[in-house]
């Protein structure tokens, strides 16, 4: 497991991006060709789990990958962190993609992997807070793709409509929450932050369809990841009726169970509907 103070992420890669893992996905073309071929019907999203952080958001119109991590372990000079989930799809087989949307800077969802492949093979723009857009200028991306979002700043992609909202994540120079806005459709994607306030002030202006809220078991000294019932406590305060918990598939320090999530519901006798996606599941809504 590796311990990073604030910003140091973005201290260790301004103008020296990471070098390149080069993993290969062993599912060959068949996820990439669900994705692009599916059809989104009007008034329906579709999201389909990367693993982590990461999904696809597909609307009738637009493509956007959200928070993808194509790279392996990380490492230092003490500890190595270890990949726990395949890779679905070859960064460099990317072709039908509108934004890339970053939360912030952290390896895992900033990735050279994914953005350098997708930076030379497609035209996708890359949205995220200042500093993730200042290492993608200071890596060399074009400057006419890049889009940076402060709180509350707002950007559309076709017919998708991306607002910026302020998150609680102890470990970046910046970082953000996001709402996507398709039709009546709203979809909180939460990074990797905790608890905060602002949570309740979005409900009062918002209403969230789905809230994608990162879960994981914190190791001795350090807070990552939201337990269960901070789950629930984001949920409910975001006045969401269905959480996708996130995030507790990826590294092998904080595998969890997102069941225990529903469990925690269920003993509470909480309206909150629980989906769990493991990698690579597609989930559509409105549920028919």
């Amino acid at each position: 497991m590796m311990i990073m103070g604030k910003g140091l992420w973005y201290t260790r890669r301004l103008g020296k991006p990471q070098p390149l893992c080069n993993l290969r996905s062993e599912w060959y073309d068949w996820f990439l060709q669900d994705v692009d071929e599916y059809e989104v019907k009007q008034g329906f999203i579709a999201l389909w789990s990367l693993g982590g952080a990461g999904f696809i958001l597909k609307s009738p119109k637009s493509t956007i990958y959200i928070d993808p991590y194509c790279g392996g372990a990380l490492k230092n000079e003490k500890t190595t962190t270890l990949r726990m989930i395949p890779l679905p799809f070859n960064a460099s087989d990317v072709k039908k993609i509108d934004a890339t949307v970053i939360s912030h800077e952290d390896p895992d969802h900033l990735n050279e992997d994914f953005i350098f492949p997708i930076s030379k093979n497609t035209d996708s723009l890359f949205i995220g807070p200042p500093s993730v857009t200042n290492l993608l200028k200071s890596w060399k991306i074009a400057e006419n793709r890049i889009v940076s979002l402060k709180e509350h700043q707002e950007k559309k992609i076709k017919d998708i409509h991306i607002i910026a909202f302020p998150s609680n994540d102890p470990i970046p120079k910046t970082a953000n929450t996001y709402i996507f806005e398709i039709d009546n459709i709203r979809i909180f994607h939460a990074g990797d932050s905790l608890w905060s306030d602002e949570f309740f002030k979005i409900s009062q202006k918002y209403k969230i369809d789905i809230a994608l809220i990162s879960l994981g078991v914190n190791p001795p000294g350090i807070k990552y990841y939201n337990t269960p019932g901070e789950i629930l406590q984001i949920a409910s305060d975001l006045q969401t009726k269905m959480v996708i918990p996130m995030h507790w598939d990826l590294w092998s320090f904080a595998i969890d169970n997102p069941r225990l999530v529903e469990y925690e519901a269920k003993s509470r006798n909480m309206k909150i509907k629980v989906v769990v996606l493991r990698i690579g599941q597609r989930f559509t809504y409105p549920i028919i």
